[in-house]
């Protein structure tokens, strides 16, 4: 069975990425028969085998026939609770929490991308299955990327369920201490930990290296909650590894979990954030505005929302509809004008520079193979870039109209066939226009 195990494992991962076999397989479903006829397979819990059979059970039956030749049927449950995780009660109560944690950071309006989705993945484990599925959950990632919103959306959702959950930022965690400390009651500090915390939420915790006895009362705090089967969510910019001053054992716990990045999103991802974020605030945004913002602050989410609000601000103070040319107006601190297109000069020097040649060859009237190819090439990215007509082109290079509509039209059937000159071409333009 363990080669069959292991040769589906190999199958299965060419078709959804090591990521979700970490997540979803290799951790939360174990085999219990498999051979030729049939196939049983057991996930950790329910909410595995429901995500599992919703959205992997294809890959999986694919998986099991490449292994075994043919179709197999499968089985697939689960476990069901373990004495060892943590019991809902009865009649869900409220537990103290000592900060707040915002309702308006859910599952349910986080917007995953390429860049979040292991993240988003292994907090909604987490949060579905508390101490068990991955204790500690270490999210790290630049400031601005969505972590603090997954911390937060763990919280609801098992706060919901009524488990006690303490979300701190780190400095309000060391001020707590400080304070237990001061009133000599360090004890209760601890105790309620024990008693009330089924899962902590600690934010931006490298804030917390190199403070000795915070530390030192993280890690008890620490080895007590992992003992217990109690869940750990810890967020930080950078991973264990990086972060200066953290004490060692701090830092092997740490990473004894799972850790998770969150990326910087791509214009896509980012534009949907825009979106949503937009429609909350009642912000009517056209597509080419959104496009502009997620260009220009993709590296912040937080920093995106600051823009929103200014733009709300300003539409009310104007009552005018938000448009590029509003924004470039308006704000001109994040959507400079655009540049001016480069000058045929510019783009002479630019191709001269690349070939080895000097500009005034590209001008003349030589008409070796070294010479005239990049001349053409030369009036070819000026019509691209700067949308000249074949005329003014020609006065430009002092040709008439016929030689650059030749030039330009050899470019582009030439370019269609040989991938060393298209790409070549496209380099030039890139470069051509400052990118």
């Amino acid at each position: 069975m363990e080669q069959a195990w292991a040769q589906f494992c190999s199958a299965l991962e060419r078709k959804i990425g090591s990521q979700n076999m970490e997540i979803w397989i290799r951790t939360a479903l174990k085999p219990e028969l498999l051979g030729p006829s049939r196939v049983r397979l057991r996930a950790e819990s329910k909410y595995y085998h429901d995500w599992i059979r919703d959205n992997l059970f294809r890959d999986i039956e694919l998986a099991f026939e490449e292994v075994f030749g043919q179709k197999v049927p499968i089985e697939l449950s689960w476990e069901g609770s373990s004495p060892s995780a943590p019991e809902l009660p009865a009649n869900p109560v409220t537990r103290r929490s000592p900060t707040w944690i915002d309702r308006n950071m859910t599952f349910e309006n986080f917007v995953v991308g390429k860049c979040n989705e292991f993240a988003h993945a292994a907090a909604c484990a987490v949060a579905d299955d508390p101490g068990r599925a991955h204790n500690p959950l270490f999210i790290y990632g630049s400031t601005g990327l969505g972590k603090t919103h997954l911390a937060h959306a763990i919280g609801n959702r098992v706060s919901s369920r009524g488990l006690g959950v303490s979300y701190y930022q780190s400095n309000q965690f060391f001020e707590a201490m400080v304070r237990s400390l001061q009133n000599r009651s360090i004890n209760e500090f601890r105790e309620r930990f024990r008693t009330e915390v089924d899962v902590l939420l600690l934010d931006d915790v490298q804030f917390l290296a190199g403070r000795d006895r915070t530390e030192e009362e993280l890690f008890y705090l620490f080895e007590m909650m992992k003992a217990e089967g109690r869940q750990i969510v810890l967020t930080a910019d950078e991973p264990p590894r990086s972060i200066g001053k953290l004490e060692p054992r701090l830092r092997t716990r740490f990473e004894g979990g799972l850790l998770a990045d969150v990326q910087p999103p791509d214009v896509e991802t980012m534009m949907a954030i825009v979106a949503r974020k937009a429609e909350a605030l009642r912000l009517d945004l056209p597509i080419d505005v959104q496009h502009v913002i997620a260009q220009h602050v993709r590296s912040s989410v937080r920093e995106m929302e600051g823009v929103l609000n200014r733009l709300n601000a300003l539409k009310s103070f104007y009552g005018r509809p938000i448009t590029t040319a509003f924004m470039q107006q308006h704000l001109a601190d994040l959507v400079p004008p655009p540049a001016p297109p480069p000058t045929t000069e510019q783009i002479i020097n630019r191709v001269a520079e690349h070939f080895n040649i000097r500009p005034t060859d590209i001008r003349g009237n030589r008409r070796p193979a070294n010479i005239a190819n990049p001349r053409q090439i030369a009036m070819y990215l000026t019509r691209r870039v700067t949308g000249l007509s074949f005329p003014e082109i020609g006065r430009e290079f002092g040709r008439d109209n016929s030689t650059v509509q030749y030039a330009c039209k050899k470019m582009e059937e030439t370019a269609q066939t040989d991938p060393n000159l298209r790409a070549e071409l496209e380099l030039l333009e890139r470069l051509c226009r400052g990118g």
